[in-house]
């Protein structure tokens, strides 16, 4: 009979735990599209209802740190019902602004979730941090390292043994090399570098530079110098500077109504630009640093004069020194597209100036008038700068003849106004002597009365 008894209820048992397997459970969960956001930014929040049964109704509050965060859209309070009987989960989305840093929790309260059989579901429901920071905090944790790792160029080696503190290298190349690959790895994968690529080369210094970007964005520069190698430079001497002539056209870029030709320079032949409009030959040099530019070849005296374009909206000019100037202008220099350039102003105006040149589309040479605000240049026909300032000096006469004007009308109320005072005074004398001849008079007539009306009574 014992046995009996344990056996059934260790059946029963085992009937209750089978029962309480297969009872039907629901979880509450919540999750942010950010595990951190700065003050002031916004994030979304997602809240999901999940039942392994079919879920009839639920309802909850959203709870959060009001502190730390400001609910821009959703529902803070969810009561809803199922329409059919499959329904297992449910979301609902949120967007917060973070209005302070510190740490902010997002979750539910007054929670509950009902089967489709109206039975209530144990629920369990969980929340999530937020950290928030300020952009001051943020830019304090951003990596400050801008080193290169290393630097190559492809095929070659470089002169020096790569460090990531020594910022300047070079790599010497045969004489036949027209392009090099750049390539450069950074230390800190949050950096950024730029400058790597292909690059075409020409014979003597070619400098490239790679800029390095921290992600605090520090940056660092470091520069290679391909050297191609020259059997045969052509040096060349301007200011005291040296130069070498570029022989390899596909380095160098024509400008605009020029054609390619090639001219002999020490017996050597290289390539040139020559214009039918301005009849200019110009030639590419290079500089002991690599840089290079387009200069004006005379091939009578064999001098270079550096070539500079001022291009605007309107015209294209190649500035030049005149033998006179203007009346009123006086010479100034102005940078124009980072180039120094001599003009000419009017009085001190600084919106309007004159430059010299030759129009390299028409071959025109003249001055033109330049219009600092708006960058551009117009032939200059000797209205604008003058007949502004002429017009200014006409509205500086008007002012002072009208303040002339001016004074001398207060002038004339003046004196018409002590005149008026004065002529008032001497009525106002005159008017009181009047009285007293007349209050003299009266006395006379009065005192020959009572005599007479005395002597009358005296006769009575």
């Amino acid at each position: 009979m014992k046995k009996i008894s344990i056996f059934l209820i260790s059946l029963m048992t085992m009937f209750t735990c089978l029962e309480s397997l297969n009872a039907a459970s629901a979880s509450i969960t919540v999750t942010t599209n950010k595990s951190s956001v700065v003050v002031g930014n916004t994030f979304n929040a997602t809240v999901t209802i999940y039942s392994s049964g079919g879920i009839g109704s639920w309802e909850y509050n959203i709870k959060y740190d009001t502190s730390k965060l400001k609910l821009v859209s959703g529902q803070s309070a969810v009561a809803d019902v199922a329409q059919s009987s499959g329904k297992t989960s449910v979301s609902y989305n949120y967007t917060f602004k973070a209005i302070a840093s510190g740490k902010a929790e997002i979750g539910v309260k007054s929670y509950n979730v009902i089967d489709w059989d109206v039975q209530d579901l144990s629920t369990s429901a969980n929340s999530k941090t937020i950290t928030i920071i300020t952009q001051q905090e943020l830019e304090a944790s951003y990596s400050k390292n801008n080193n290169l790792s290393s630097i190559v160029v492809e095929g070659y080696e470089l002169n020096e043994e790569f460090n990531k503190d020594t910022l300047e290298y070079t790599v010497s190349v045969p004489s036949d090399t027209e392009k090099i690959n750049l390539n450069a790895s950074v230390e800190d994968k949050t950096a950024g570098v730029s400058g790597t690529g292909e690059f075409e080369v020409s014979e003597g210094d070619n400098k490239f530079e790679l800029i390095v970007t921290a992600q605090n964005g520090a940056k660092k520069t470091y520069t290679v110098t391909v050297k191609v190698e020259d059997q045969n430079p052509i040096n060349v001497s301007i200011d005291g500077k040296k130069y070498t002539v570029i022989k390899r056209s596909s380095t160098l870029t024509a400008p605009s109504t020029y054609e390619e030709t090639k001219i002999t320079i020490d017996g050597i032949e290289v390539p040139a630009f020559k214009s039918s409009i301005t009849d200019y030959i110009l030639v590419g040099l290079k500089d002991e640093s690599g840089n290079s530019g387009l200069y004006i070849y005379n091939e009578n005296d064999k001098t270079y004069t550096k070539y500079i374009e001022i291009k605007t909206s309107g015209l294209t000019i190649y500035p030049k020194i005149p033998t006179k100037i203007p009346e009123g202008y006086k010479q100034t220099t102005l940078v124009i597209n980072e180039e120094e350039i001599t003009a000419y102003s009017y009085n001190g105006n600084k919106e309007f100036y004159l430059i010299y040149g030759i129009n390299i589309e028409n071959g025109k040479e003249d001055f033109y008038e330049y219009d600092k605000e708006n960058n551009t240049l117009s032939r200059y026909n000797g209205s604008i700068v003058e007949e502004l300032t002429k017009r200014n000096e006409n509205y500086l006469m008007i002012i002072l003849v009208l303040g002339l004007e001016t004074i001398l009308l207060l002038l004339i109320l003046l004196v018409t106004f002590i005149k008026n005072k004065k002529r008032k005074k001497r009525l106002m004398k005159k008017r009181l002597e009047n009285q007293k001849e007349e209050n003299k008079d009266t006395n006379k007539e009065e005192k020959t009365k009572d005599v007479k009306e005395e002597k009358e009574n005296n006769k009575k």
